[in-house]
């Protein structure tokens, strides 16, 4: 039974874990779920990094903001798991809803015996580079949660618990821009340096080096967090052969609709914001077939285009395809908005309000 209120039971406290509230996709749906259930709902976001904000919380959520002092791995860990566990006490959440593997871990460990109502939320593919301790403890721990919410069917399907587990796909932010007239010539990836790798930004040049040559009136640009985090071999951030690194843009809409086309040379992925986004902005788009949410989100050839996963070739030659077809990328385009209806955030919002409430009266 739940601590509050049933004679109110549309006001509840829901306390939020997550890592940050910058750079990463899960950290703005997190954001944008909060800044919805904080309409109705007291809602206390627990933060454990530093206040370097990116997303804009409404001035009706609470911000707690947990530091690790110890250097240690296994001490750093320990303090944060009690930190955690002494936020849970002090806040006495009716619901607690978490983001992101490591964080659901240490949630899940450190809210054990308090009889709290936990909703966790995966937002990358199961599959994912984590060791085989994350993922062991990972299928230990997880049904000690109320409710799984994945980002993909096939996620779900293969973590199995489906009597907890569900699938919500996350929300375009961005109202439908249906026109493909005076766009650029360039190809737009979304990708923080310190997420080179899964968003294949190294396939990505090395595909466009391929056709640069043939294509002298086009250019690649990547936004996103500049860190200081190594980049591979032969890849700088400065300007090499017509690829530009952009930076960090806080208006993302204004950006997508001046690019012809979008690319998520992605090596694995959850159900990426980013690519969502520039559909409903009418970019033409590709993806690849890597494991994760892109085949989930585009019909190859439909509302765009597929490319095999970790093949610079197959890359380029879709990206030559489209570069070489107007038609090819207005049908795309016009496709990709319509497809963008399933990912209303109306729907999103629907499908977590009626989540909440269920876990709530369980």
């Amino acid at each position: 039974m739940g601590q509050f209120d049933r004679r109110n039971r549309q006001k509840m406290k829901i306390v939020f874990f997550i890592n940050k509230l910058y750079g990463g996709g899960a950290e703005r749906v997190a954001t944008i779920l909060m800044n919805h259930l904080c309409e109705n709902h007291h809602i206390t976001a627990i933060v454990f990094d530093s206040n370097n904000d990116s997303y804009k919380l409404n001035d009706k959520v609470s911000i707690h903001r947990i530091s690790v002092s110890s250097q240690f791995r296994i001490p750093r860990l320990i303090e944060r798991i009690k930190k955690i566990r002494k936020e849970i006490k002090t806040t006495t959440p009716d619901i607690i809803i978490s983001f992101l593997t490591p964080i659901n871990i240490y949630v899940l460990t450190a809210s054990l015996f308090l009889r709290k109502k936990i909703i966790i939320s995966e937002r990358n593919t199961l599959n994912r580079v984590h060791s085989k301790l994350i993922r062991l403890i990972r299928r230990l721990t997880y049904p000690m949660a109320d409710k799984i919410v994945f980002v993909t069917d096939a996620d779900r399907i293969k973590f199995g618990l489906p009597g907890k587990s569900l699938t919500i796909y996350n929300p375009s932010a961005l109202s439908p821009f249906p026109h493909y007239t005076d766009r650029q010539n360039i190809i737009v990836s979304i990708a923080p340096t310190d997420r080179w790798y899964n968003k294949g930004i190294d396939l990505l040049i090395t595909g466009w080096a391929k056709i640069a040559h043939r294509n002298p009136d086009w250019a690649v640009e990547i936004y996103g967090r500049i860190s200081d985090a190594k980049l591979p071999n032969g890849i700088t951030l400065q300007n090499q052969k017509r690829v530009k690194w952009m930076g960090w843009t806080n208006d993302i809409a204004e950006m997508l609709r001046k690019k012809s086309i979008f690319i998520l040379a992605s090596r694995f992925e959850g159900c990426p914001n980013s690519m969502i986004e520039a559909m409903s902005q009418g970019c033409a788009c590709i993806g690849t077939d890597c494991e994760g949410g892109i085949k989930e989100i585009i019909t190859d050839g439909a509302d765009g285009i597929i490319a095999k996963c970790e093949n610079a070739n197959d890359i380029s030659e879709k990206l030559q395809m489209l570069i070489d077809d107007k038609n090819l990328r207005l049908r795309l385009s016009t496709e990709a908005i319509e497809k963008t209806k399933l990912f209303d955030k109306n729907v999103f919002f629907a499908k977590w309000d009626k989540l909440i409430e269920e876990v709530a009266w369980k």
